[in-house]
């Protein structure tokens, strides 16, 4: 027996305690990492709707009063447009804050909201800024965005306020 070589195969009870030691300790440090980066993520996708939401109400509203005719009437939740030449009555477009929601009924079609689902809007105000003298037509708003979320956690939720205003261009 000359040359015989004894091979063993395995991990002894040390090494294997050891390799479980440092795997452990790995995962212990990048578990919280990688759940911070998944909150980091969904906190990020929240603001990006209300942002987004808030922005596309706004240019809408800003868009309808520049390309209108005239002002019908503005309350303080509500704005109606004149879009056609002669009777300001027929076909306005009305521009309503029914919470949590915004519409927009254009020209005698069925209202729609501007906001989406996941965002909940409050304390919408119209201001009529038209001059004395009817030279200059402006209406001022300002409203609040919140995300629809309910809960008490802290990458869930995002509220925004938007405050702008616009002029009648066919003055």
């Amino acid at each position: 027996m000359k040359n015989q070589i004894l091979l063993l195969k395995g991990f002894t009870y040390i090494e294997a305690i050891l390799y479980i030691a440092i795997v452990s300790i790995m995962l212990t440090t990048l578990i919280p990492f990688l759940w911070n980066i998944v909150e980091g993520g969904s906190q990020s996708s929240v603001q990006q709707e209300v942002s987004a939401n808030t922005r596309y109400i706004s240019e809408r509203i800003k868009y309808e009063i520049r390309n209108s005719l005239g002002i019908n009437s503005v309350s303080g939740t509500s704005i109606v447009l004149c879009e056609t030449a002669g009777s300001c009555a027929t076909n306005p477009t009305t521009i309503t804050f029914a919470s949590p929601n915004i519409t927009i009924q254009n020209k005698g079609a069925a209202a729609v909201n501007l906001n989406s689902n996941d965002v909940r809007l409050s304390n919408l105000t119209f201001t009529n800024n038209t001059s004395g003298t009817n030279s200059t037509k402006n209406i001022s708003f300002i409203f609040t965005a919140k995300y629809g979320y309910t809960g008490t956690r802290a990458e869930f939720s995002s509220t925004l306020t938007v405050q702008s205003s616009a002029e009648v261009r066919s003055n």
